[in-house]
């Protein structure tokens, strides 16, 4: 069969077991056919899976098998599609007369009409097996009838005999699946059974990460000073371009030459040669990043080789949008307003990228619900080893990064250890130096620096998103966030899978950035649901949450007392 879908929909709506609606009857999705791979850091996909494994599972040797075999990155192929097989076979007569079961629709019902549509439940069960319902059938007359529900329980099916009105059964009863195994001890043996569309019987997991598209691409970044310049640039404020704009130190140097393929020890024999006379930074100029644990000063490089690779093809700055030929009054916006309306927001500034590599993978699904440690992760399989389906793109976005001293200042409030320091630079070195964040699958009602950071940067984007929608006349599930709490940035890009026109984010950022801002700190923040909400944690889907797979974080980690009331970070001065 034919039907037309654009990537992302099919990246959603047509993965590996998954069932979808399309020409009025329901298909389940085989594979893809011959999918495009997809140049991407095979060590960034790897280092990423090996947490959402862990995160999903707790389970190390999965992380062993997934390490011993081949990985593929892969996209659909527009010229082959996706091959699909009609599911489930179990077919009701649409005559409210008749309503009986059978297997199979090609010819007439005994009632002597041909009018079936397919059943739109399913049996499914958390190992990942889907099967159609079984339909018992009375043993003298070997009919069956299913009585019109208006529920969607299927517990409330009413199978009846249409000859003798026996009642044959309620709902799909109960059967074991021939997996076997219980998971964990929890009592689901058994198969479930709902509408075949319910998050519950499919849920894809995902993940997003920015991906310079090529791996070429990406070699031209690491080779213009590596992670160590890249981290030097962020922490000065990234007033240059590019972090190659930036001077060398003694270690970036080294990471370059490494990437070009040059042996460590005679790079590093280079680099204090350079050193010697007087060409290269000195490694203070991390501050106080220089005395971190080695695997936070990591965590902090790979964060700004992200937000290096974010704004590589182009950024637009707030100080370049006030040039010749624009009207005196808009400059003059762009001069007072625009900075004011930053500094009210509690940033350091808001720039723009309008081409940001970002790719949504999909490695796996579950059923039974999304909720870790209580359900079953189902990774996607290839001949080679394990798959992965991705929906790369260059998009638009919108850099957000908070004021590093407020951001202390929030921190110590909170009864944080962080040093206070006086200038920018030594704030995001202690920052990035004295906090460890958790993954999204931690525990968030845990009390320490790394949980407060992430729930200030995250219920800060869920702020930006619920408002830049307003303003860019969007629905909010035409919009992603990119968090980097480490160095106090988020990115918030403009979707493929919603109805997002590209230009939409230009046009605030060129137009109303200052009105928007403001309505960020000053529009309505009280919840719905308050005082229940207050309560319970201050977010809820009245107030903050947003849908998936918008909110890679499961919606954990938002308070909208990281922002607001008395000791919010809107509250502190600038």
């Amino acid at each position: 069969m034919k039907d037309k879908r654009s990537g992302t929909q099919v990246l959603f709506g047509f993965l590996p077991e998954q069932t979808a609606d399309l020409q009025g009857r329901i298909w389940k999705t085989v594979d893809w056919r011959d999918p495009k791979k997809v140049d991407v850091d095979e060590t960034a996909i790897r280092r990423r899976l090996e947490e959402e494994i862990y995160g999903w599972n707790k389970d190390r040797s999965a992380i062993a098998t997934l390490n011993a075999v081949d990985l593929e990155v892969v996209e659909i192929n527009g010229g082959r599609g996706v091959k699909v097989e009609r599911f489930p076979n179990v077919f009701v007569c649409r005559s409210s007369n008749c309503r009986r079961v059978e297997n199979r629709d090609d010819r007439d019902c005994r009632c002597g009409q041909k009018r079936w549509e397919q059943v739109h439940f399913v049996g499914y069960h958390e190992c990942g097996r889907l099967e159609q319902p079984l339909v018992p059938r009375c043993q003298q007359h070997d009919q069956v009838r299913m009585d019109f529900q208006p529920t969607i329980d299927a517990s409330k099916i009413r199978f009846i005999c249409p000859v003798c009105s026996k009642l044959l059964r309620q709902g799909f009863g109960f059967r074991r699946c021939p997996c076997g195994r219980k998971w964990d001890g929890r009592e689901s043996e058994f198969m479930a059974y709902n509408v075949h569309r319910s998050t519950s019987v499919y849920t894809p997991q995902s993940f997003v990460l920015i991906n310079p598209g090529t791996s070429k691409k990406l070699a031209e970044i690491t080779e213009s000073g590596g992670p160590r310049r890249a981290l030097t640039w962020v922490l000065g404020g990234m007033a240059e371009r590019h972090p190659s704009g930036r001077m060398h130190t003694a270690g970036s140097l080294v990471d370059q030459l490494v990437a070009t393929g040059i042996e460590r020890s005679i790079a590093e024999q280079m680099a204090s040669v350079a050193s010697g006379a007087g060409q290269l930074a000195g490694e203070d100029d991390l501050g106080l990043m220089a005395t971190a644990p080695v695997e936070r000063i990591h965590e902090a490089e790979r964060a700004a080789v992200d937000i290096a690779v974010a704004t590589f093809e182009g950024r637009s700055r707030i100080a370049e949008l006030d040039r010749h030929g624009v009207p005196e009054q808009i400059r003059r916006t762009y001069r007072d307003d625009y900075p004011a309306a930053v500094a009210r927001a509690g940033l350091d500034t808001v720039e723009l990228a309008d081409r940001f590599p970002v790719m949504r993978a999909v490695y796996g699904f579950t059923r039974g619900g999304s909720t870790p440690g209580q359900v079953n992760l189902n990774l996607f399989s290839s001949k080679k080893g394990r798959r992965v389906f991705a929906d790369p793109q260059q998009s638009e976005a919108l850099m957000f990064r908070l004021d590093p001293l407020r951001v202390g200042r929030w921190m110590r409030a909170r009864g944080h250890a962080i040093p206070e320091t006086a200038d920018k630079k030594a704030a995001r070195a202690a920052l990035a130096a004295n906090i460890s964040l958790p993954n999204r699958f931690d525990d968030p009602s845990i009390v320490n620096p790394g949980v407060d950071l992430l729930t200030l940067i995250h219920s800060y984007a869920h702020r930006v998103i619920r408002q830049l929608s307003v303003f860019a006349g969007v629905d909010r599930e035409s919009l992603g966030e990119y968090l980097l709490p480490t160095h106090g940035v988020f990115f918030v890009f403009a979707a493929a899978r919603g109805d997002f026109v590209l230009g939409g984010l230009q046009a605030v950022f060129e137009n109303d950035l200052h009105t928007f801002l403001h309505a960020v700190v000053n529009a309505e923040h009280r919840c719905p649901l308050d005082p229940a909400c207050e309560r319970n944690g201050g977010a809820c889907v009245a107030c903050t949450h947003l849908g998936e797979p918008v909110c890679g974080h499961f919606n954990n980690y938002l308070g909208r007392d990281a922002l607001f009331g008395p000791a919010g970070y809107f509250a502190l001065n600038s």
